[in-house]
């Protein structure tokens, strides 16, 4: 899994929101994301260990290290869920 910071996320968020991909949420943390660029189906997935954010996508990208748009897509539903569970 990839570290998620401001840093590393920074194009990736700025070619997300061009993209706009949709996602389909599977279970807890766990995400589909539809490719924008074509036909590809990405499956993401997140976790916070020891206070840092984690990603991971089945990307080429994400499989060199990198954070691709995939993982900041469904990172904005994550937030968006975890969001209104804590707000019960």
């Amino acid at each position: 899994m990839i570290e998620l910071t401001t840093e590393n996320t920074q194009k990736a968020v700025a070619k997300c929101r061009q993209l706009k991909p949709k996602v389909r949420f599977i279970k807890d943390r766990l995400f589909v994301v539809y490719s924008a660029n074509n036909s590809n189906v990405y499956h993401v997935s997140f976790d916070v260990k020891d206070g840092k954010k984690l990603g991971q996508c089945e990307c080429k990208a994400s499989e060199r290290g990198l954070v691709c748009y995939h993982i900041i897509a469904g990172a904005t539903v994550n937030i968006y869920r975890q969001s209104l569970k804590r707000a019960r």
